[in-house]
């Protein structure tokens, strides 16, 4: 058993706090660090969403598994969006996974990897579940609040209820012991409750600075990774 394997539960507990209570850049950056330090994270399609640290500092390029050299002329960074926690880089590097992504320390980093995102994107989709509790809470209707609302409470209490479950399936999961359908799985269920909450938000949960556009990165995170799911 390597180290990485050892810390996996610190890792993937720290991810997770931090996208809950920091932000997505804080969030990738520990789980970046920790995981594949001094290299860019990407999907197999060579698709990133990353802090802008890490595109910054990143000596080499983690192609799903294979290491590769990055080629700048290659690299296309498609947006640079600042969110809470810090900016984000979303950017296509020009490189496609091979079909040998290296042997059991290359795995064993794909399965915390993988792992780690879902963990990351639960703490986000938690933060957006705070952020429109208390905006609901300060938003008045008549007599009562707009949390206050049956179907509005109703969403809440539904998107809740998904939350703690995702949760109970990740609690206590090592890297490896959940199957990449089911992870595949969980990143779906995250992204339908994240659409639902936005919608509670009106008009303000589509604006660049509010809490949807870190929901919708979020999306675009789990979509960059999700074809090493299928693929595998």
């Amino acid at each position: 058993m390597t180290t990485l394997v050892r810390d996996a539960t610190e890792v993937l507990e720290r991810c997770h706090d931090a996208a809950r209570h920091e932000g997505l850049a804080p969030a990738l950056g520990v789980l970046a660090d920790a995981v594949l330090p001094g290299l860019l994270p990407c999907g197999p399609g060579g698709h990133a969403v990353v802090a802008s640290r890490t595109h910054t500092e990143a000596r080499a390029l983690w192609l799903d598994g294979a290491r590769r050299p990055r080629q700048s002329a290659r690299e296309t960074s498609r947006a640079e969006l600042d969110l809470p926690g810090g900016p984000v880089v979303l950017a296509d590097l020009g490189q496609r996974a091979p079909a040998d992504r290296g042997g059991r320390v290359a795995v064993e980093q794909r399965e915390l990897y993988g792992l780690g995102l879902v963990w990351l994107r639960l703490g986000l989709a938690q933060a957006l579940r705070a952020a429109c509790v208390t905006r609901l809470a300060h938003r008045r209707v008549g007599d009562s609040t707009l949390l206050q609302q049956q179907l509005v409470k109703g969403t809440v209490a539904d998107v809740l209820a998904e939350h703690l479950e995702i949760q109970a399936v990740l609690t206590g999961a090592r890297p490896g012991s959940l199957s990449l359908g089911m992870l595949h799985h969980l990143h779906r269920r995250l992204t339908a409750a994240d659409r639902e909450q936005v919608r509670l938000l009106g008009a303000a949960g589509y604006l660049t600075d509010s809490p949807g556009m870190t929901a919708y990165v979020s999306e675009l995170l789990a979509e960059a990774h999700a074809v090493a799911q299928e693929a595998s």
